[in-house]
């Protein structure tokens, strides 16, 4: 487990980069606490690297949004408030059990100078694709990315009902699938997790997970082994969110570099 900063891939990586770009983070804050059904409930949106503190309010167009309950999928009302750097999300969920909502993101292409694209590679999980620049000696080549981003936030709806949509694959492409049920996970144990790309389990993914209160760190990482798997420590009870990045180089004719973000929050009684 890595406390400190971000991450450190070796000393020669650290040497060969500047100050420079850290991308932002994408997050679905569940409710608090458990209401009844038949209670309207407010999902945030929100984007930064301080969780779950929101720096800006998403634009409603980019954001494919969906709720579902145990049984039936919930209709969404979605408000922007700009001033207020947050966007809102209200469902009603009328039956008990774990409900889950999802965003996935409109693709956008960012071009980075090799400095700024190094240094996101660095502090935002991807030092094995740093590691490989070095490598090929590319760090001083610049950047084009294509990026798309998908949240899931479970939380529940009264005190009994169905309960597997806390462990179950929603077909993103790019998960984190919580392997036990995550809101009734006690602290001191270590959740199991799997990371799913297109629904196979991604071999040495740097899965991190975080905590309010912490600012731009992340409150720890592990990597995945061959099958995708993981375990998370639960530390505290509260907010939490698993988040991690995948980046594959397709070289396409309008960007080199295509990355997939992910991120799964619920609340730890």
């Amino acid at each position: 487990m890595i406390r400190s900063k971000r991450f450190a891939v070796r000393s020669a990586l650290l040497l060969a980069i500047g100050a420079g770009l850290c991308a932002h983070d994408l997050w679905l804050i569940p409710p608090a606490p458990v209401a009844a059904p038949g209670t309207p409930q407010v999902i945030e949106v929100a984007v930064g690297m301080d969780f779950p503190h929101s720096e800006s309010a998403a634009h409603p167009s980019r954001l494919h949004l969906a709720a579902q309950g145990p049984r039936t999928k919930l209709a969404c009302e979605v408000e922007q408030r700009t001033e207020e750097k947050r966007t809102l999300v209200r469902c009603t969920p009328e039956e008990s059990g774990v409900h889950v909502v999802t965003c996935r993101t409109e693709p956008r292409v960012l071009s980075m100078k090799a400095d700024e694209f190094n240094s996101y590679l660095l502090h935002d999980g991807l030092p094995q694709v740093l590691s490989a620049r070095m490598e090929r000696g590319e760090l001083a080549r610049d950047a084009v990315e294509r990026y798309r981003k998908c949240a899931k936030a479970l939380f529940e709806v009264g005190d009994a009902g169905p309960r597997e949509l806390a462990t179950q694959a929603l077909g993103l492409e790019l998960e984190v699938v919580c392997e036990k049920d995550p809101l009734r996970a006690a602290v001191g144990e270590a959740l199991p997790v799997r990371v799913l790309l297109r629904g196979a389990g991604v071999a040495n993914a740097n899965l991190c997970w975080d905590h309010p209160g912490n600012g731009a760190l992340f409150s720890g990482q592990c990597w995945t082994d061959a099958e995708g798997r993981a375990l998370v420590p639960i530390a505290k009870s509260g907010l939490m969110t698993l988040r991690l990045i995948h980046m594959e180089r397709p070289q396409a004719a309008d960007h080199e570099w295509d990355s997939l973000w992910s991120s799964l929050t619920f609340r730890v009684r």
